[in-house]
């Protein structure tokens, strides 16, 4: 089901509750660096190299 057909959800409602989602360049509301995005397959994802670190490879 798509949000905009669910009942009582006002259309948009998820678009002000994401803090990284299509802020690519746009400073991080946390910590003010710039917002990175990585694409890997067919998806893409947004997260702030400072604040959301990639987890160390075991090794």
């Amino acid at each position: 089901m798509s949000r905009e057909c669910q009942i009582g959800v006002e259309s948009g409602y998820f678009d002000r509750s994401l803090s990284a989602y299509g802020r690519e360049g746009l400073p991080c509301l946390r910590c003010g660096t710039p917002m990175r995005r990585e694409q890997f397959t067919n998806r893409s994802s947004t997260s702030c190299p400072r604040c959301q670190v990639r987890p160390r490879r075991a090794g």
